[in-house]
């Protein structure tokens, strides 16, 4: 069937799909990624953020949940209600609560789950803007935000342009402040854009830092001035290995502290935290009833098998496990893999602007690009595939600087072994 022959909305998400220099999942995801055993040939994908650094812990939790009878019990087998159960929710709240040293009460009526972030950054769009409205982000910033706010519902992403060469007043590279937030916001009104609300993922992906409670505060301010909901994206706010680093979620905020709470909202999901990115299930918190209740009716279309929910709602509740065995685990194998791969780039003469958090960082290969331009991006992305490795292009990202990619380092010390080789031979080509 001829496009032409399809609705308007499918065939503007065609021509969008079209217009992405890399497949909607990020990387190469195919016959041709790497495996140690059976394709050393293939591609060392360093694009999506996945910690396969703790796959052995989940596999022998995992296996510890599902040896009772009880597992599968009569109801995992049935529909359940919307939003999630209550099981999981009750158990998603204790872990937050801990987690993020909560000062607010983390209360499990207040969230939905969903299948995943991606579904609930769209959820979260869909609600406060409408069409061709637009929300703020700092920039360079995760891909799949323009992607999940802008194919089903329209809605845009206006960024909030970081830099690499820090302006007055400032103290470092790409850093956020107000007054960025400020300028890009004037823009927007400038241009006729309504702006509805700003989206800040903390820590930061894919730059990798980590807000201060006052940045955190003064934003917040920022987005009342200006009457606007406030998306937070905490997704790896458990995915902080430098010591001495702390996040500060918006549970450690008292209730008064915060300028309109009924405008700030929440995201988490195990894909970070957690490293299971393939079950599929996040919550989103709103202390909002309309947005709630909103939520509820998305998630019949977003819904979580039952079964998936009892069995994380088991893995969950151990929260001594997480917080005394997997959380700290996952920090070490994550510091060390970045201070072997940081070497290697240093090695390699890669400059690379690494934050105290995420699965990756942000690495300038500006210098080795034929030209400051879009095109020589693409072509330098391309020159790695065929060395063997692939990362995420700053153009993806919308970043305004061109030769930066985001390199996702949470891979085993061989693998990055065998990655900084073939960097090198792309390098050397």
């Amino acid at each position: 069937m001829a496009s032409s022959n399809l609705s308007k909305r499918i065939q503007a998400m065609l021509k969008y799909e079209d217009k992405l220099i890399m497949p909607p999942s990020g990387g190469v995801l195919s016959a041709d990624e790497f495996d140690c055993s059976s394709n050393k040939d293939g591609v060392i994908n360093m694009s999506i953020s996945e910690n396969r650094l703790v796959f052995d812990l989940l596999r022998e939790k995992m296996q510890k949940c599902t040896v009772q009878p009880e597992t599968w019990a009569d109801d995992m087998f049935m529909y359940s209600e919307l939003g999630g159960v209550p099981e999981l929710k009750e158990a998603i709240a204790k872990y937050l609560r801990v987690t993020t040293r909560a000062v607010m009460p983390v209360d499990p009526t207040k969230m939905a789950v969903l299948n995943g972030a991606d579904s609930g950054l769209e959820a979260f769009g869909h609600i406060i803007c409408d069409a061709g409205e637009a929300v703020l982000v700092p920039a360079p910033y995760y891909y799949g935000i323009h992607r999940s706010l802008k194919v089903r519902f329209d809605v845009d992403v206006f960024p909030i342009p970081l830099s690499s060469e820090p302006k007055s007043g400032e103290t470092k590279p790409f850093e956020l402040t107000v007054e960025r937030a400020e300028q890009a916001y004037k823009k927007a009104t400038q241009e006729g854009i309504v702006v509805k609300g700003l989206f800040l993922v903390n820590p930061n992906n894919p730059l990798g830092d980590v807000y201060s409670r006052q940045l955190v505060l003064d934003l917040l301010k920022f987005a009342n001035r200006h009457d606007l909901h406030v998306v937070l994206d905490e997704v790896y706010m458990n995915c902080i290995f430098e010591e001495g680093v702390d996040h500060y979620s918006i549970f450690q905020f008292k209730e008064d502290e915060i300028p309109d709470l009924q405008k700030v909202h929440f995201i988490w999901t195990f894909s970070k935290d957690l490293a299971m990115g393939g079950m599929r299930i996040s919550v989103n918190y709103t202390w909002n009833k309309d947005v709630l209740q909103s939520l509820n009716g998305i998630a019949h279309f977003h819904s979580v098998p039952t079964g998936w929910q009892n069995m994380m709602a088991k893995l969950l509740s151990d929260t001594d496990w997480c917080t005394d065995v997997f959380l700290p685990t996952s920090v070490k194998r994550l510091k060390e893999a970045f201070d072997h791969f940081t070497a290697g780039l240093k090695q390699l003469g890669v400059p690379f602007h690494g934050g105290p958090a995420g699965l990756y960082l942000w690495a300038d290969f500006s210098k080795f690009l034929s030209a400051p331009t879009a095109e020589a991006e693409i072509e330098f992305h391309h020159k790695l595939i065929k060395a063997g490795v692939e990362f995420s292009p700053s153009l993806l990202c919308r970043g305004s600087e061109r030769g930066w990619f985001r390199v996702v380092f949470a891979r085993k010390l061989n693998i990055l072994e065998l990655a900084l080789e073939r960097i090198q031979r792309a390098l050397q080509s």
